[in-house]
């Protein structure tokens, strides 16, 4: 026993034969070699996986010399566990080697057993879909690139071997990663979703075929894009798949994230009319579940808050005459959305804190502020947020620069109360500082970000 685990934590070299763990013979059984790579494959570490594939050559060594005899498919089972150690790596951030190279280059040495005619070492399905995976979690700038050359690999052997086969989730985990380069990212994922979807799009194998994840891989994509002026085309992307699903044409029906993804699309362009882009695709987002009996599309209080968001990021519009289109101004908008959530609604969705924090900042861009109806407005705002126990730190942060110092001092209790606790700028002041009461129903975040 104390004799194999040194040998386990031994980091210059591995010596199966000093392996004795069936107490009788030396010679390390199926048993114990799975027992010491599930140690190293499962450690998540550079050593783990080093130590993993040295084990693998020195049991191959002594596999063709006779000393031992191992089942031919057990090696490329746990080679393909090596790549998956390399892979853990690259999940943890490991920097201290290219663990993706280090992925890749066990995939290589079997494309050489493969070439020399060693089948039992032919690389499969999952050879080729962790070392993608790999790549997909890697930081490096070409990885991107390097994913979808191993994409390409796969495909190239797929038409040789009819046991390796092209899946939606080795596309869809590409075209994602795309996302990282912002200077040909849309295009290459636009690419790649065109590619499959002519190829595979009517595939007799179901599991080939692009799904609502290949196209919300290519809507976040896009959506998420430096160039920041996309929308138009997510949307559009969005309403002709709804359309070709509902004539058969495809199996890919948007869900709401797709949907969420053209509602990010439009906040991040901070235009004046994104607010009406968003409050429109939320409305159909309720007529199909209404009418369509798309219960997956029941908007909630997180999917309305996009509403608001979409208002408070609006191009300001405070400075602007714009009483001709009073229904759908920024302002006109969040009121109306406001609303819904404080009274009785069909969808059971109720104002959370980030519902009030987008409410102050879209007051704070688009009421003028020497409008007599703006503070009065912000403090009744502030009022029914501490009396629905929703002040977080960003309702919080977000009223208090909305309005004059005096006035957030009198709204939170008085200057004088925080000068006692030596807290006399308003942006010392914490959501803890304040009543339990005023925060008694701030859940903790889940996407509400700021």
């Amino acid at each position: 026993g104390k004799r194999a685990n040194l040998d386990i934590l031994n980091v210059n070299g591995i010596n199966l034969k000093d392996l004795n763990l069936n107490g009788q013979d030396l010679k390390p059984t199926a048993k114990s070699f799975e027992s010491m790579m599930n140690i190293y494959t499962t450690s998540g570490t550079v050593e783990g996986a080093e130590k993993a594939t040295e084990l693998l050559h020195q049991l191959e060594r002594m596999n063709a010399s006779g000393e031992i005899s191992f089942k031919p498919e057990r090696f490329l089972h746990n080679y393909n566990n090596v790549i998956n150690a390399w892979c853990e790596c690259e999940r943890n951030g490991n920097a201290s080697v290219s663990v993706s190279e280090k992925a890749e280059a066990v995939l290589d040495y079997l494309f050489e057993q493969h070439r020399k005619g060693v089948e039992a070492l032919s690389p499969n399905n999952a050879s080729f879909s962790l070392c993608i995976k790999s790549w997909c979690r890697s930081n490096r700038p070409d990885a991107p690139e390097r994913a979808e050359q191993i994409l390409r690999r796969k495909e190239v052997f797929a038409k040789e071997q009819s046991n390796v086969y092209i899946s939606a989730p080795d596309y869809n985990q590409v075209i994602a990663k795309w996302r990282d380069a912002q200077v040909n990212g849309p295009d290459r994922a636009r690419r790649l979703f065109k590619e499959m979807d002519q190829n595979y799009g009517s595939a007799a194998e179901l599991k080939a075929r692009p799904n609502t994840v290949t196209f919300n891989s290519l809507l976040d994509v896009l959506a998420k894009s430096k160039s920041r002026d996309l929308a138009s085309e997510c949307e559009e992307l969005l309403k002709q798949r709804n359309e070709l699903f509902k004539e058969g044409k495809s199996t890919i029906l948007p869900d709401i994230i797709s949907y969420r993804s053209c509602i990010d699309a439009w906040i991040r362009q901070w235009q004046k009319d994104s607010p009406q882009k968003v409050e429109a695709l939320v409305k159909d987002m309720i007529k199909k579940y209404s009418m369509e009996g798309r219960k997956d599309l029941r908007p909630d209080a997180d999917i309305f808050n996009l509403v608001l968001k979409a208002c408070a990021h609006a191009t300001v519009t405070w400075h602007e005459d714009i009483e001709k289109e009073a229904n759908n101004t920024p302002i006109s908008i969040a009121n109306r959305t406001f609303a819904l959530l404080k009274g009785k609604n069909e969808f059971n969705a109720n104002p959370t804190h980030a519902t009030y924090a987008f409410m102050f900042i879209a007051y704070k861009f688009h009421l003028d502020f020497d409008n007599s109806r703006y503070t009065p407005l912000l403090l009744m705002l502030w009022k029914q947020c501490c009396n629905d126990g929703l002040v977080s730190q960003f309702a919080l942060e977000s009223f208090q620069d909305c309005v004059l110092d005096y006035q957030f001092w009198k709204a939170i209790g008085g200057e004088e109360r925080f000068a006692l606790l030596g807290k006399t700028d308003p942006k010392t002041i914490k959501v803890e500082d304040l009543p339990q009461a005023w925060k008694r129903n701030v859940k903790p975040p889940k996407d509400e970000a700021k």
